[in-house]
């Protein structure tokens, strides 16, 4: 595992981007028994041998407190189920670089506008270079088996890498090589079938 860094799984409400983010401490934690701790509104599933803290403002337990009383306890992963705000997204990378792990998910429509949503929550190219590792914006669309929709699948946009450096030495501006994109995957989905072209155009208006 690579502490000092961040992960973000991105995307709009309703898309499965929380399942996709428990799955992946899940699967980190089935490597090794991380000291963890999250920070979630609500609790979503129950995880075996972490700490979950629900947070209720009512009682005194919000991001802003809940994530410094975490701190305290020296996790070497965080899990925060929600960037809403400045304070929220500073405090995830500055807890990168002081040593952690941290998880969370973010509201964007795609993989390049999550890094916009946070150079404007004040997060600096130069703290992004240094702890981001990995952006993954999510789309659940609907798949079709002869002719008739049965299901939905997740399709992923990836940066990471050399791609997601480029885009960060761009300032964000930079548009991904469209292997990257939610519209070529969409296109292949398309061209074997998977989805109608009805689905296809649909989910293109989204990004």
């Amino acid at each position: 595992m690579d502490c000092y860094s961040c992960i973000y799984i991105t995307s709009p409400t309703g898309s499965g981007k929380t399942t996709t983010l428990y799955t992946l401490l899940q699967s980190i934690l089935e490597e090794n028994s991380f000291q963890t701790i999250t920070l979630e509104d609500p609790v979503e599933k129950d995880i075996d041998d972490i700490l979950q803290v629900q947070v209720n403002e009512k009682a005194g337990i919000t991001y802003q407190t809940g994530l410094k009383a975490a701190l305290r306890h020296d996790p070497d992963i965080i899990m925060i189920g929600e960037i809403r705000d400045r304070f929220t997204a500073q405090f995830a990378f500055d807890a990168s670089l002081t040593g952690h792990l941290v998880l969370s998910t973010l509201h964007a429509g795609n993989a390049q506008g999550t890094i916009q949503r946070l150079l404007e929550m004040g997060i600096t190219n130069t703290d992004m270079k240094q702890s981001l590792i990995a952006v993954a914006a999510q789309q659940l669309i609907p798949v079709s088996t002869n002719h008739q929709t049965t299901r939905r699948a997740a399709i992923l946009e990836m940066l990471d890498g050399t791609t997601l450096e480029n885009v960060l030495d761009s300032g964000g501006l930079q548009s991904t090589d469209h292997f990257h994109t939610f519209d070529h995957l969409r296109k292949k989905a398309f061209a074997h079938g998977f989805i109608s072209d009805k689905t296809f155009w649909a989910f293109g208006s989204q990004t």
